[in-house]
């Protein structure tokens, strides 16, 4: 069901229903991420199906720098042939200017996503290797990549019962994504207890063209899911998991240098 109509005229903001409420970057953010490598597994139903590398660096402007690769094991990829490759940059706080670029091998060749941000708006190509396409400047509010995305929740105070709101832009779409500090866990990961703050997911998409502009609807394959971010003086990334409509994916961090 469509929810938000936004306010009609040509000076109105087509995202007036919820543009307020996005959360704003707070002015003593938590201390920025500091350089790690880590390898992430990844599953379906409770069996392994995949992997990825992450490494996160420093730029000499303070900037944090990532770089992830991976895709399904050999078996999945009988069923599913892809592979990825990303690379991005992003203020310490997830503020910008920031950008990404991203390879992804699929069934039907290469395919390349770039995207460049400002405050408010991004600037982006999703194309096959033999496709031209033309490049789409979108203005929204608070827009930013899951890079950037995450660097920004760490950045934030995340006590127990806050909720943080925020638009986000994957790769060709965006989303409007509501995160709740649902409480804190104690994790088993890489044979120790880590304690670990947990978020509770919702995503809805945004349109952004045309007579419905601003206006959002319920994800269509995105049911549920739960982010778990290390609850220590790093907030990294440790767990996830996504109820969508194939059934409960996750992936969690198998290693980690420095470790945790």
């Amino acid at each position: 069901m469509l929810l938000a109509e936004p306010r009609v005229g040509p000076l109105s903001d087509p995202y007036a229903a919820w543009d307020g409420t996005l959360t704003q970057e707070v002015a003593a953010p938590f201390t920025p991420l500091i350089p790690f490598d880590a390898e992430y597994r990844f599953g379906w139903e409770g069996m392994s199906a995949g992997g990825a590398r992450v490494s996160i660096q420093e730029k000499p402007s303070g900037c944090r720098a990532i770089k992830a690769e991976g895709g399904p094991d050999d078996w999945i990829r009988t069923l599913w042939n892809y592979q990825a490759v990303y690379y991005g940059e992003a203020g310490g706080s997830g503020t910008a200017p920031s950008w990404f670029h991203m390879d992804e091998q699929i069934a039907k060749g290469s395919l390349f996503s770039d995207a460049f941000f400002t405050n408010g708006s991004v600037l982006a190509c999703h194309r096959l290797l033999t496709e031209k396409k033309p490049w789409e400047l979108t203005e929204l509010p608070g827009v930013r990549d899951l890079f950037a995305a995450m660097l920004f929740v760490r950045s934030q105070p995340l006590r127990n019962g806050d909720k943080l709101r925020l638009t986000v832009f994957p790769d060709q779409s965006p989303y409007l994504v509501d995160l709740t500090v649902a409480g804190r866990d104690t994790l088993l990961l890489m044979g120790k207890k880590i304690r670990a703050i947990r978020f509770v997911i919702r995503i809805q998409t945004i349109e952004t063209h045309g007579e419905h502009q601003g206006k959002l609807a319920p994800h269509r394959k995105f049911h549920s899911g739960r982010i778990w971010m290390s609850d220590d003086d790093r907030r990294l990334p440790v767990r996830a998991e996504v109820d969508v409509f194939i059934g409960r994916v996750f992936a969690e961090m198998t290693r980690i240098t420095p470790p945790l």
